[in-house]
């Protein structure tokens, strides 16, 4: 048995104490994950006890290890994340969703990179008739969105193999092959584009909201009927979207793990 860490003088800390620490340590890990010993360092936990947490936890899906052995969080964690967004107050993104509204009639999202999925954190829908309906929580495809299509041009290119991966698998090399030229346009541009791809008669165009080190966290797109929200009317608000976007980048966002 383990000593106590109160026979040293110290508090003690319980089997579900370190459960919990351990859980929040995968979920803040840096990209690649972290290996058992790098767990057990962080947490000054001894490796044994590292490894049957780790066990308990992959069994319920709240960590997912790699094929290089390193942690990272599971499907069950993701899930839970997903659910807490639906009760996060969006007001850090009210102010440049609804201008985009007010200026465009169209409808105005805030997608996150979290895990390696783009997900929907704020909506707001445009206030016409005939309109694509989307939800906060809505994982959004990287490789047929704008937004997608930004976060994949933004990010390193190991992390858009993952996230490539994550969406279609063993197809990912074809796809990220197939959307070369307009990930490099993307890029030099500042601006991604669907034309149709994501939903038949759908257009949209999305800008990066950008962390700390440049690399995209999240975008923020306009979208609407390709028939009204034309390629010329969409190119003139590309600048308020530039805008909005930069103003997003400047805010404290839940970066992706």
């Amino acid at each position: 048995m383990e000593p106590s860490s109160a026979d040293n003088g110290l508090p003690r800390i319980s089997y579900l104490g370190r459960f919990l620490e351990l859980v929040q340590l995968v979920a803040g890990a840096p990209d690649p994950g972290l290996t058992l010993s790098e767990l057990a360092a962080r947490g000054g936990v001894p490796p044994s006890t590292v490894s049957r947490l780790a066990r308990l936890l992959e069994e319920h899906g709240l960590v997912r290890r790699l094929p290089d052995k390193r942690y990272v969080p599971g499907p069950s964690l993701l899930a839970l994340g997903l659910r807490s967004l639906r009760r996060l107050p969006a007001d850090r993104f009210n102010d440049a969703v609804q201008a985009l509204v007010d200026l465009t009639g169209e409808s105005v999202s805030v997608g996150l990179l979290l895990g390696d999925e783009i997900t929907l954190v704020a909506r707001r829908e445009s206030t016409h008739a005939l309109r694509y309906v989307a939800s906060v929580g809505d994982v959004i495809a990287p490789h047929r969105s704008a937004m997608g299509k930004v976060v994949l041009s933004y990010v390193a290119p190991e992390r858009g193999d993952r996230i490539l991966r994550e969406a279609v698998g063993k197809n990912a090399d074809a796809v990220r092959a197939d959307l070369a030229d307009e990930l490099a346009e993307t890029l030099a541009t500042g601006i991604g584009r669907d034309e149709e791809s994501f939903a038949v008669g759908l257009r949209c165009v999305a800008a990066p909201i950008l962390g700390g080190d440049g690399s995209a966290v999240g975008a923020l797109s306009i979208s609407g009927p390709s028939a009204r929200f034309t390629r010329e009317l969409a190119d003139g608000f590309l600048p308020a979207l530039r805008e909005q976007a930069g103003r997003l980048s400047q805010l404290p966002i839940l970066v992706s793990a």
